[in-house]
C-alpha cells in the first residue's frame, strides 16, 4: 500500500510541470485571441492570411467628442529609399501639404487601419542580387564606370592647370576690369608709364609673373606672361 501512495505520488509530481506549461501555452493563445478579437476587421485578416503585413497600424475604435484643429501650414513627407550599390534604386514616398484649416468635430467614431506589404521591393532586391550572382561582369562593369570617372575628373584638373597657365586670355583678358583680390593673384610690383597708365607685375597662383598695363579706372589695356615659374 505504501509503495503504491509513493508511485501515485511521483506521477502526480511529474504531471504537474506538463499542465502548468501547458496553462501557460493557453493563456498565451486566450490573451492573442483577446487581441485578435480588438482589432478592426480589416487587421484581423491581414493578421491571419499566409503573408502579414510589414507595417501594420490599426485604430479599431477611435471616439471623439469634440475636436477642434487650427492650421496654418503642415508638411508631411513619407518615403522609402532602398539602395543596392549603383545597381538598383528604388523610390517611394508621399507628399502632404496644408494650409489654412479650421476643422470642428463632435461626437465622431470612427476606424483607421494602414497596412503596409514590401514584398515588391524584397523581390526586386533578391533578383538584382541573384542577377549580379549569375553575372558577376556586371560588377567588373561598376570597377571599369569609376576608373572611367577618375580619367574624367584627371582630364578636368589637367584642363583647369592648362586654363591657368594662359590667364592673358581669361582674368587678364583686355577690356576686364582687375580684381587682384577675387582673381587670386599677388602685386609683385607696380610703377606708372610716361602714358600715365599704371604697370603692375603680378604673379598667379601656379607661380606665373605677369606685366597687366590698366588705365585710369583700372580696366585691362593689355597683359602679357613674362615668366611660367
Amino acid at each position: 500500500m505504501r509503495f503504491l501512495i509513493a508511485a501515485l505520488a511521483a506521477t502526480t509530481a511529474f504531471a504537474t510541470p506538463a499542465l502548468a506549461q501547458s496553462g501557460q501555452q493557453e493563456q498565451q493563445r486566450q490573451q492573442a485571441m483577446g487581441q485578435m478579437g480588438q482589432m478592426s476587421p480589416a487587421a484581423r485578416a491581414a493578421m491571419q492570411s499566409g503573408n502579414q503585413p510589414d507595417v501594420l497600424l490599426d485604430i479599431p475604435n477611435l471616439s471623439i467628442d469634440e475636436l477642434t484643429v487650427e492650421v496654418d501650414s503642415l508638411e508631411v513627407d513619407i518615403s522609402l529609399d532602398a539602395r543596392l550599390a549603383n545597381l538598383l534604386k528604388l523610390t517611394a514616398g508621399a507628399n502632404a501639404s496644408v494650409d489654412k484649416v479650421k476643422i470642428g468635430i463632435k461626437g465622431v467614431q470612427a476606424q483607421a487601419t494602414l497596412i503596409v506589404r514590401f514584398d515588391n521591393v524584397k523581390e526586386i532586391i533578391d533578383r538584382t542580387l541573384q542577377t549580379i550572382d549569375n553575372n558577376p561582369e556586371i560588377v567588373e562593369g561598376l570597377f571599369s564606370t569609376v576608373d572611367n570617372t577618375v580619367g574624367t575628373v584627371g582630364n578636368v584638373a589637367n584642363n583647369a592647370v592648362s586654363t591657368v597657365g594662359n590667364l592673358t586670355t581669361t582674368l587678364l583678358r583686355e577690356g576686364q576690369l582687375l580684381n587682384l583680390a577675387n582673381s587670386g593673384l599677388s602685386l609683385v610690383n607696380e610703377t606708372v608709364n610716361a602714358a600715365g597708365n599704371t604697370v603692375r607685375q603680378v604673379r598667379s597662383s601656379n607661380g606665373g609673373l605677369y606685366e597687366v598695363v590698366t588705365d585710369a579706372s583700372n580696366r585691362i589695356l593689355s597683359s602679357r606672361q613674362l615668366s611660367s615659374r
